[in-house]
C-alpha cells in the first residue's frame, strides 16, 4: 500500500486527479461518508474509463472497508464496482507496481463480498433503489470476469447489445435485447459456473431486469449473413474491440 502523501500520487490520473484527497477524507472520517464514497467512485470510474489511480486506491479502499458497518460496506462495494470492472479495459503487466497494488486491494475486497453474500443477504436486499443490482454487478467484477461486468455497466438497462461476427464481420451495433420479443439473433444457452452463481445472486435480491436476460447473455449469437454461430460474450468482445 502506497501512502497517500507519496509523490507518486501526483503522477496518477483520475477524473478529478485528486483521488488521494477523497481517500484521506474517508480514512480520517471527515465529511459525509456516503457522499465522499460517491465522489471517489466517480473520480475513479467516470465514463467507465480506467484510471491508474484506481490501482493505488484499491488497497486503501479495502482497508477502509474492513472498518465500516455492513450497510456502509455494501454501499462502498456497490459504488466501486465500475472502477474495478474498468481494469478489464487495460493490460496491467504483472511485473509492475500498478498490478501489485491493484491485486493487493482486490483480494480482500473479494473476500468481503463473499462474506456479505453468504451472511448478509437481507441487508443487500434492503439497499435502496437500484443498489442491490449495483452491488450484484460489483460482486461479479470483484469475484469473476471483470470484462463481463464492465459490459453490463456499459449496456444497462440491457435493451440493446452490440455483436460482431468473427467470420464475415457482420456488425450489429444496437441488437434488440429488450425481450419484448425473442432476440432475433441470440438463442439461450446453459450457464457456466459464473452464470449459475450470478443467477443465484440475482434471484436472491429479487431482480427482474437482468435475471431474465442471463440465459441469452450466456447463449449463442448466429450471424444472419454467413450463418456462423458463437458465444454472445465473445461476439460482444469483438464488437467493442473492432466495431
Amino acid at each position: 500500500m502506497i501512502k497517500l502523501n507519496a509523490p507518486v500520487w501526483q503522477t496518477l490520473s483520475s477524473a478529478g486527479n485528486d483521488a488521494e484527497k477523497w481517500l484521506l477524507a474517508l480514512t480520517e472520517g471527515n465529511g459525509n461518508t456516503r457522499e465522499t464514497i460517491e465522489i471517489l467512485a466517480e473520480d475513479l470510474s467516470h465514463q467507465l474509463s480506467w484510471y491508474d489511480a484506481t490501482a493505488y486506491a484499491l488497497p486503501h479502499v479495502a482497508r477502509l472497508c474492513k472498518k465500516l458497518s455492513v450497510e456502509e460496506k455494501l454501499y462502498l462495494i456497490a459504488q466501486m464496482g465500475p472502477a474495478v470492472a474498468a481494469e478489464s479495459q487495460t493490460s496491467l503487466s504483472p511485473d509492475t507496481e500498478e498490478f501489485r497494488e491493484f491485486h493487493e486491494g482486490l483480494a480482500p475486497l473479494a473476500q468481503e463480498v463473499r462474506e456479505l453474500v453468504e451472511h448478509h443477504m437481507e441487508e443487500i436486499k434492503a439497499l435502496p433503489k437500484d443498489l442491490p443490482l449495483f452491488f450484484a454487478n460489483s460482486a461479479l467484477a470483484l469475484l469473476w470476469d471483470r470484462k463481463r461486468a464492465w459490459y453490463l455497466y456499459l449496456c444497462a438497462p440491457w435493451d440493446e447489445l452490440p455483436a460482431m461476427c468473427p467470420e464475415c464481420d457482420w456488425y450489429e451495433e444496437c441488437m434488440d435485447f429488450s425481450l419484448e420479443v425473442e432476440p432475433e439473433f441470440v438463442t439461450p444457452g446453459d450457464l457456466d459456473e459464473e452464470g449459475v452463481w450470478f443467477q443465484k445472486l440475482l434471484t436472491a435480491i429479487g431482480d427482474r431486469e437482468l435475471l431474465p436476460r442471463l440465459p441469452y447473455l450466456y447463449g449463442r449469437c448466429t450471424c444472419p449473413e454467413c450463418g456462423a454461430s458463437g458465444p454472445l460474450w465473445a461476439w460482444m468482445d469483438r464488437a467493442y474491440e473492432e466495431g
